[in-house]
């Protein structure tokens, strides 16, 4: 619809870091050579043009070797600039084949020198590149993921467009229509909008890892696009990506449907303590870690270098 008074979306503040890699990154790829003195990853970003793939596989080694400052500030602020570096692939595909604007691109780094423990993963490794090993335990149906949403105002009818998800359904904040105040009233319009594929996967320590005496520690592993479906249980699996910190969906709706009230935690009658003390944790401890992981190797032990697309 248009409307004469358009309310401003919401004010991304500029990372300098962040576009300090995305230009590194985009020279790395426009001068990375193999051995025979050609583009190492020209082709490799020609095939991204294929509707079945969207991963880049790129090889920390040479990150390391083209630029060491760029490599150490991928690795300790990953989840930061990651969307930079999936940007730098864009630009650079921009220039060098057929490019799709609206196709969502992922990288995917491999030959990550050291590799944590799942017990290791505290949370100082938050937000950080890292490598993890384990066994798969459980792997659920493909489903789906909203990336970005385009939604319609259903006051004004007002198209809102690239409303970014935060790990959950996110609706946008306001009608972007000045004259209109709706901050509830939304349709999601799914042609417009962008979808990934999603699974989530579940690994534990292997025999090999496990402390005298101690039970195997387990953790959640996201996996999108070409890693779906790739990971059945049993395997051993060596995992590239980050932990991250997510709402706990599942705490956040008994939440929303239980009153509560702060200024009453302290009446200490015979059992109310313990229920509101409960209540309280609920509201409060509502975030998980998960692990999300852009690229993985079966058979850890034996694999070297990087995959390029579906075995």
């Amino acid at each position: 619809m248009d409307i004469a008074f358009h309310r401003a979306g919401p004010i991304k503040k500029k990372d300098e870091v962040g576009d300090r890699v995305q230009k590194l990154f985009q020279d790395f790829l426009a001068e990375c050579i193999n051995d025979e003195g050609v583009l190492k990853y020209l082709q490799f970003v020609k095939d991204l043009s294929n509707p079945e793939r969207n991963t880049l596989h790129v090889s920390f080694e040479d990150v390391n070797r083209f630029n060491q400052r760029l490599a150490t500030t991928i690795k300790e602020e990953y989840y930061r600039v990651y969307p930079y570096i999936c940007r730098a692939v864009h630009s650079f595909m921009a220039e060098k084949t057929i490019y799709d604007p609206t196709k969502e691109l992922y990288v995917g780094f491999c030959d990550i020198p050291t590799r944590e423990k799942i017990r290791e993963l505290i949370a100082s490794k938050i937000g950080t590149l890292l490598r993890i090993s384990g066994q798969v335990v459980r792997t659920h149906p493909v489903h789906p993921e909203l990336v970005s949403g385009t939604f319609t105002c259903l006051d004004c009818q007002t198209v809102i467009k690239d409303v970014e998800q935060q790990f959950r359904y996110t609706l946008p904040t306001i009608c972007r229509n000045e004259i209109c105040d709706n901050r509830t009233r939304f349709r999601l319009d799914v042609d417009k909008s962008r979808f990934v594929d999603f699974q989530r996967v579940r690994i534990q320590e292997t025999q090999a890892e496990l402390p005298r005496g101690s039970i195997p520690r387990s953790v959640e592993v996201i996996l999108r696009a070409e890693a779906v479906e790739m990971a059945q249980p049993g395997d051993k699996v060596d995992f590239i990506g980050t932990l991250i910190v997510v709402p706990d969906v599942s705490q956040l709706s008994v939440s929303a449907t239980t009153p509560f009230d702060c200024s009453s935690v302290f009446d200490f009658g015979s059992d109310v303590l313990v229920r509101k003390t409960e209540m309280w944790a609920i509201h409060v401890i509502s975030k998980r870690t998960i692990y999300s992981s852009t690229y993985f190797a079966k058979n850890v032990s034996r694999q070297q270098g990087c995959f390029h697309g579906r075995a």
